[in-house]
């Protein structure tokens, strides 16, 4: 339980030295979208990643071969998703969310909101994290794609060039959009 041999510490050294500068190279190829803020299917490439790590690491039954060959394909899937996300606007939609309007102009949109499980005292949150303290000074929250919170000010929202990607949902009733409190 405490201790088996010295050949298997130096196989989990060695084995773990290597991998881990294999696992640096491979991302260092696929590039800095794999160490971006994540999203759905960069958390599960993320999860899968630590998974092999520590299978290769500590089980004798894979190879280092077969542990980088995973590596290999996992990162090798991730850019290929990336780059049809980039061509094709219905995959894009598929694997990837849109940003989502919860706030806007003084006024919760509830719907959104709900969809999204968001509760006002977060979006409140959020405004004082970023500096505000009245939601007067507001123009927008949005919910990114990334589960991050953007708060725009009344003060640089002049042009809303930023905010041309941003789900609206043109057809929430009136009754669903509710003034700050």
């Amino acid at each position: 339980m405490w201790f088996d041999s010295w050949s298997d510490m130096w196989r989990v050294l060695i084995i773990t030295i290597t991998i881990y500068a294999a696992l640096i190279l491979i991302l260092r190829g696929v590039g800095k979208r794999s160490l971006a803020k994540l999203n759905i299917f960069d958390l599960v490439v993320t999860v899968a990643l630590g998974s092999t790590l520590a299978t290769i690491m500590l089980s004798k039954d894979v190879s280092f071969a077969e542990g980088a060959l995973a590596f290999i394909v996992l990162c090798g899937l991730q850019w290929v998703v990336a780059w049809i996300s980039l061509r094709a606007k219905w995959f894009k939609k598929l694997i990837r969310s849109e940003p989502r309007l919860l706030f806007s102009d003084g006024k919760f949109l509830d719907r959104a909101m709900r969809d999204e499980r968001i509760l006002r005292q977060e979006v409140h949150a959020e405004i004082r994290n970023h500096g505000f303290g009245d939601l007067e000074d507001i123009a927008a929250v949005i919910l990114e794609t990334d589960g991050t919170f953007s708060v725009i000010s009344r003060q640089n929202a002049k042009t809303r060039s930023a905010m041309e990607s941003v789900r609206k949902d043109p057809g929430d009733p009136a009754q669903d959009v509710q003034p700050a409190k």
